[in-house]
Parts: structure tokens; sequence; C-alpha cells
């Protein structure tokens, strides 16, 4: 499967999409949180529900996503493995390479704001309002925020692709962003 990644004029490496970061437009002084240092975990035991395993999966994905973005491309495989495999695997690989060679590392975290999921045997869609508002890039020598990549009003939408792998854990096979503006559901 090939991923699509579309970034609505928005630093988002937190994607780790192997392109320059460009045409970032600066926002009013956002506020981000320090830069995160959380150790990244083993996924636990699924649980039996195949809806919330998905859940569970998804959500620690963006955790452990922004872990892998501060670290070496051969950590990051490490640390991502029990969430993303195959194809998209190796593009958010290449993506901890490209943001190593251009100096940045990630900011803070991207939460998300799931609003569907469907399944369908061992696949399954979910559909999330990714708030970024609290995400951005940061220069990976000194781990200071690059204040033009800050954006304290962003929502995206974002599709994930899950396969249930052999080992009864699901993980993402892709994710696209569909640069639309969203409204989080409520919790």
């Amino acid at each position: 499967m090939r991923t699509v990644v579309v970034f609505r004029g928005h630093a988002i490496a937190l994607l780790l999409a192997p392109m320059a970061i460009a045409g970032c437009q600066a926002a009013t002084s956002p506020s981000l949180p320090s830069r995160m240092t959380t150790a990244a975990s083993t996924p636990k035991p699924s649980p039996t529900k195949p809806h919330d395993a998905i859940v569970e999966t998804y959500s620690a994905y963006w955790s452990v996503l922004a872990e892998a973005g501060r670290s070496s491309p051969e950590k990051a495989r490490e640390l991502l493995k029990p969430y993303a495999k195959g194809g998209y695997l190796d593009h958010l690989v290449d993506g901890v390479r490209e943001m190593v060679k251009q100096g940045r590392e990630p900011y803070g975290q991207a939460v998300p704001r799931i609003k569907e999921v469907r399944v369908g045997g061992k696949y399954a869609e979910v559909t999330d309002c990714l708030d970024m508002s609290r995400a951005a890039m940061a220069d990976r020598r000194t781990h200071q925020l690059i204040p033009e990549t800050a954006d304290a009003k962003t929502t995206t939408t974002v599709t994930a692709a899950l396969e249930r792998s052999s080992d009864g854990r699901w993980r993402l096979t892709g994710l696209t962003m569909k640069g639309t503006t969203c409204k989080s559901p409520s919790r």
C-alpha cells in the first residue's frame, strides 16, 4: 500500500515524511509544551475486543512516533515495530533519516481524537481529527522550538489503515492526512 501524506502547509514532521520542511507559515505565539521526553514502552497485550485494541494501538502510536523522531533511524525502527509494519514502517524510518539530515526533531506531540473505527476481519480503518496544535519541530542540536513550525489552531482529518499481524497485534500499514480542518469529537 502506498502512503500519501498531505501537510496543510504545516511542518508536522511527526509523520516523518521524507520531504523538505518548507513553506510554513508562522502563527501567533502558540502555547506549546516543553520538549516531551517520554520513554516509549512495549505495547501491552491487546485487549480482547478488536475495536479496543485498535484504539489502544492507534493512540499509543502517536507518542511512540514522537519519541522515534528524536532517535536514530535504527532505534526508531525498533520503537515503531510494535505499531507499524511493512512499507509504512520503512517510510517512517526514512522520515527519521531525513529529519536527522535537516537537523530537526519533533517538539511536543500530536493528540489523537478518534472519530470512527471500522473493522473488517484482520483489517481496520481509523478516522481521526488529529489535534496538532501542541506539535511542531525543534532544532535537533538545541532541542529548541522552531517557531515558524508551530500553529496553535491546527487540526486535520487523518485516516489510518491497520492490519492484525500474525502475533495478534494491530499495526498501522498506512496513514493519510486529508489536509482538511476538522472538529474533534466530544470527550
